[in-house]
């Protein structure tokens, strides 16, 4: 069966066998059928067919090339994940004598090689019960019943996302664009990749239940965001204008080494481009990219390329290269030709070989310096205009914090003769601690805090507060500033001595809740119960714990 991971990916081999034929038009046809069912087009003008091209086509793991550099459908299963469709009818004209038509046709493949059957199919020369579609050289795939659940990686119907996405799938991922443009004078690429100096014009229509877009004709090329290194006009949060969101710079870079293969003296390279770019920028190069659920992490970072199609970007490589946590402000595809694919060209098979090995420390040491350089201007502006932001947003925090000061309620201290340098009521369980502390410090709630008469000290661990009673034992005090809390924060009865709150938060003589106990969390019903002495205090079962309201002893 085929092993490829979206159907979509039979579009990235059809146009690479049209780069091989030196197309210079291909367009392309989506037709939905109903439902995820499409129908595909895909024409080109290069040099088509012969019979034996058209057997390789439809023969599993057979490829024919004509030319003498290393075409790209190198494994010969590249024209097999046409096998998705239902029907296949492939029509094609040779350059060397375009008057004559060849036409090959298959019936589903699929269910062929689910039992184990190789797919058949027929080729046939100026068939005289076939209407022809096109008049020069060229070749036209039709593949009828393509099952397509989703484009580049999202659900959609929206015939103009689907239009979007499948462009910038052909213009980015596929050897009709990427950044190859950018060096196609290199003496060793253009050795090695055919035609990678062509640039075909790529158009597609779109045809859904709810329209039709037509995108193009438009060239074969990733959308390389232009350089700004100066930018303006970024969003504004907190009256600072974010500017870094804008910024972009490209880098290109060529390394090579020759090493000693075999006793033999062989000169190997790598090529590449990073685009460093802020957070707006990211946004737009990724946005008929990125994958349902997916972020912008997911998709920037290093590419491997050969031919310059990229694969999938893998998280760890593009950390070990791109400097850590935030490669993610990067788009790197690094090119090499050493590189060899599994047969479906998404994985590379000799990471480790004498012939690439070499390329991962050269990037770091020769590359990765130029590009940290590069984005140091990038770093810079971001970090200022963060800082800045910090500060108008520590400022108004803090005038935030003073207006809030003078409308909460004060400490009204009702005992005669006592008196107390705290002065607003308790928000959180911090200061609901402090004004214990200061409380037990004055000396003047003895009685009312009994049996706490030294204070110890505060923690963060089981309870929150260590106090020692007037013979000097220890015991443990759990501090909230409501009631309520101490339950929804399920801290277990057996874990402290007493509980201090600033308020009973609501709860009345009698009120009874769920909380866990002892050392297997058993849960049990305890019940706050008003004491003789005009206290209160949790019980449950035959045990009690007593319960210091700070507010009302105030």
């Amino acid at each position: 069966m085929l092993n490829t991971s979206q159907s979509i990916e039979l579009l990235r081999e059809a146009v690479s066998n049209s780069v091989d034929a030196d197309a210079r038009n291909i367009d392309i046809k989506l037709t939905n059928a109903g439902g995820e069912m499409w129908n595909i087009v895909i024409q080109d003008d290069g040099n088509g067919m012969e019979e034996r091209h058209m057997m390789a086509f439809f023969n599993a793991g057979d490829s024919v090339k004509d030319f003498p550099q290393e075409s790209i459908g190198e494994k010969g299963l590249g024209s097999k994940t046409t096998f998705v469709a239902s029907e296949i009818v492939v029509e094609s004209r040779r350059h060397t004598n375009p008057t004559e038509v060849l036409v090959g046709k298959m019936s589903d493949p699929l269910a062929d090689l689910g039992n184990d059957t190789l797919p058949e199919f027929t080729i046939e020369k100026n068939p005289s019960n076939y209407t022809s579609v096109t008049s020069s050289k060229g070749t036209r795939v039709m593949l009828s019943g393509v099952h397509l659940a989703s484009f580049n990686g999202k659900k959609t119907a929206n015939p103009d996302e689907i239009a979007g996405r499948v462009m910038h799938y052909l213009r980015s991922l596929c050897a009709t664009g990427t950044v190859k443009n950018r060096h196609g004078s290199q003496a060793h690429i253009i050795s090695s990749v055919m035609n990678v100096g062509t640039i075909p014009l790529v158009t597609l229509e779109v045809v859904a239940p709810t329209g039709t877009v037509t995108l193009g004709p438009m060239p074969g090329t990733y959308q390389v965001p232009p350089v700004d290194l100066n930018p303006t006009g970024g969003p504004v949060s907190e009256g600072i204008a974010q500017n870094s969101k804008k910024f972009c710079d490209v880098y290109d870079f060529n390394r090579s080494r020759t090493i000693s293969l075999q006793g033999k003296s062989v000169t190997l390279h790598y090529d590449g481009t990073v685009i460093i770019a802020g957070e707006e920028v990211r946004a737009e190069m990724l946005r008929d990219e990125l994958k349902q659920g997916w972020t912008q992490k997911s998709q920037m970072g290093a590419h491997l390329c050969k031919d310059f199609i990229p694969l999938r970007n893998e998280t760890g490589l593009s950390r070990e290269l791109l400097g850590g946590e935030y490669y993610f402000e990067y788009k790197l595809f690094l090119n090499s030709q050493e590189f060899q694919l599994n047969a479906d060209r998404n994985v590379i098979t000799n990471e480790e070989s004498d012939e690439v090995a070499w390329i991962w420390d050269d990037f770091k040491t020769h590359v990765w310096p130029n590009i940290e350089s590069r984005a140091s201007a990038y770093k810079q502006m971001k970090a200022a205009e963060d800082a800045a932001i910090e500060a108008v947003r520590k400022t108004k925090d803090a005038a935030d914090l003073k207006a809030k000061y003078s409308s909460a309620n004060d400490i009204a201290v009702t005992k005669a003769g006592a008196s107390l340098a705290f002065v607003k009521e308790p928000k959180k369980e911090a200061d609901v601690s402090h004004l214990l502390a200061m409380m037990v410090q004055s000396g003047d709630w003895a009685s009312e805090l009994d049996p706490i008469a030294r204070f110890g000290q505060y923690i963060d661990s089981s309870t929150d507060v260590l106090v020692e009673d007037a013979m000097g034992a220890v015991l443990l005090v759990e501090i909230e500033s409501l009631l309520p809390n101490l339950f929804r924060h399920q801290h277990p009865m057996s874990s402290y001595d007493l509980v201090v709150v600033w308020s009973l938060g609501g709860m009345t003589n009698g009120d009874s809740r769920e909380a866990p106990w002892g050392t297997n969390s058993t849960s049990v019903a305890v019940t706050l119960l008003s004491t003789a002495s005009g206290g209160w205090m949790l019980k449950w079962g035959t045990h009690t714990k007593p319960v210091v309201v700070l507010g009302a002893i105030l």
